[in-house]
């Protein structure tokens, strides 16, 4: 067998592996997937809409306040402006865990 093969080989095991090891999250995150995309399209997105949003927002909370909103008509730098109210928690989150963090090395 070639070296060209092996590697083939193992690159397409690696991949497997990393389906195997990732399933929790879909099974997880499946729910979610299906429940956004059901309000998307209730409240007038399509599907390339509901994929953008899902790509370019990265909160499930965000999300369904930006879908919520959107399908009551409210201004667009409302809905802006919510989304970034309901991500300000995580500042709040990384201050209060911050100093108990400090001491760690900086790759830890």
């Amino acid at each position: 067998m070639s070296a060209e093969a092996i590697l083939e080989s193992r690159a397409r095991s690696d991949f497997w592996d990393g389906v195997r090891m990732s399933m929790p999250v879909v099974v997880a995150s499946a729910p979610f997937a299906i429940l956004f995309g059901a309000i998307a399209v209730d409240n007038g997105f399509s599907v390339l809409e509901a994929f953008l949003m899902s790509a370019l927002i990265f909160g499930g909370a965000s999300q369904m306040v930006g879908i919520e909103l959107f399908g009551q008509h409210v201004a667009p730098w409302l809905i802006v402006l919510s989304i970034f109210a309901v991500n300000f928690r995580h500042v709040l989150y990384s201050a209060g865990i911050g100093r108990r963090m400090a001491h760690w090395p900086l790759l830890q």
